[in-house]
């Protein structure tokens, strides 16, 4: 293959990957925000139908208000290299999503099913209410979510009460909410 078809192949992939919306290329709308992925280092491997983003990776889908910030992201293309059949982002995963928040040491995300499952000490946080366990997997077309426990860690809830006619605090960093707020006033 010559060098120019090899870059124009590189180019294609690279535009592809930008315009997936986790898995389906579409077509590109008037209007529409485009998905940016920054890293230190991209390599694209047609043969093994993969583009490997390392170093400081940096998913930003404006259009679905979705960030996700990893070591390491990864995408398996199918044999034609037009769909993504599944992502990988590695180390040090955080993700953010309108109120929600979560951290894991995986995510892997299935775009076929609409389907994302989170592993390696996952936590979803969504205003100050946390949810842990070993592992998150989420259906989101479905709009829920199944979290499972292990011998070793069970899945844990922290749900604060909502207050009627009353906002909800500003959610707090991840790491931050672990731990149940003190007690406001006097004993």
């Amino acid at each position: 293959m010559s060098h120019r078809i090899w870059i124009a192949v590189v180019i294609i992939l690279v535009n592809l990957v930008l315009l997936v919306d986790f898995g389906l290329a579409q077509e590109q709308q008037k209007g529409k925000s485009p998905t940016t992925i920054t890293s230190d280092r991209l390599e694209v491997n047609r043969k093994l139908r993969t583009a490997v983003y390392a170093g400081n990776v940096m998913a930003d889908d404006k259009e679905k208000d979705l960030v996700i910030l990893s070591d390491k992201m990864e995408f398996f293309f199918d044999e034609k290299n037009e769909r993504i059949e599944k992502g990988l982002a590695t180390g040090n995963v955080r993700l953010t999503t309108g109120e929600r928040k979560a951290t894991a040491d995986q995510l892997e995300l299935f775009p076929s099913e609409d389907k994302a499952v989170l592993t390696g000490d996952p936590r979803v946080w969504q205003d100050n209410d946390l949810i842990t366990g070993t592992k998150i997997t989420v259906f989101l077309k479905e709009d829920r979510a199944i979290v499972e426990g292990g011998p070793l860690k069970r899945v844990t809830a922290i749900l604060y009460p909502r207050s009627e006619g009353a906002e909800r605090s500003k959610p707090e960093a991840p790491g931050k909410a672990d731990k149940p707020a003190a007690p406001k006033g006097g004993s």
